[in-house]
């Protein structure tokens, strides 16, 4: 449970970096992943699993939800995002009671479960619950918007390692 509430129409920074500093993106396939569960786990409703759903549809030969776009609810409207190998910024508006909550949490789990199959590995990924920052003004979100799109060059990271 988180300490502060998180209110529906209100815009957020969310951030979060791998545990220890660890990198949390190792290739483009990582990134693209990530991307991938940004878009698809912004629902109200239960996916399950991507891996499983993306067999299942290939399997059946109809399309899969992620040339179908988004959902007609979704949780969260993203504003802005970006992911660098250890850690990864977005700015949000939260759309549902809750949504930013349950968005990351399937956004983290999913993800994490992803990234220990693919690397043989076991434990959390990430250092801890999501971090927000309530944005409180028009001003904020321009400078915040600008901070999260310049976020790689601020950290050193060039085209390559960025999404």
């Amino acid at each position: 449970m988180r300490k502060e509430s998180l209110s529906n129409g209100e815009y957020y920074h969310i951030y979060n970096r791998g545990v220890d500093r660890r990198d949390v993106f190792v290739d483009e396939v990582d990134y693209r992943r990530f991307l991938t569960s940004l878009r698809e786990f912004n629902r109200p409703d239960s996916i399950g699993s991507l891996y499983e759903l993306s067999l299942h549809e290939t399997i059946e030969g109809s399309p899969t939800s992620m040339e179908v776009g988004l959902p007609s609810s979704v949780l969260v409207d993203i504003v802005a995002y970006c992911l660098n190998p250890n850690h990864y910024h977005l700015i949000v508006r939260q759309e549902s009671e809750k949504g930013i909550e349950r968005f990351m949490q399937k956004v983290g789990t999913g993800y994490t479960k992803y990234f220990n199959r693919r690397y043989e590995r076991s434990g959390p990924l990430f250092g801890g619950k999501f971090k927000s920052v309530y944005v409180d003004s028009n001003e904020y979100l321009l400078h915040l918007s600008v901070y999260v799109n310049r976020n790689h060059r601020i950290h050193g990271y060039e085209r390559s390692g960025r999404i």
